[in-house]
């Protein structure tokens, strides 16, 4: 998996990580991204990505509560292009 923080190899890790499972902001600030939100609204208006949002509480590994979290969950691909 590339290391780089260029925005087009951020769209690439989020894809492939939502096709794997939905995932957190939290997930996502793992695997370098950090402006998750609006890489998700590129995905969406740019690219033609239908990705849900839904808000959950999560526990994080240091066993702090965060409410309120969003959860990116990855509903259909575009027909055509995509990233």
């Amino acid at each position: 998996m590339s290391k780089s923080t260029a925005t087009s190899e951020q769209y690439k890790r989020i894809v492939e990580a939502l096709r794997m499972r939905p995932q957190t902001s939290y997930d996502l600030r793992r695997l370098g991204i950090y402006q998750a939100a609006t890489r998700i609204k590129e995905l969406r208006d740019r690219f033609g990505y239908l990705i849900t949002t839904d808000r959950v509480v999560i526990v994080d590994r240091d066993g702090y509560r965060h409410a309120r979290v969003a959860l990116y969950t990855l509903v259909a691909e575009p027909a055509e292009g995509g990233i």
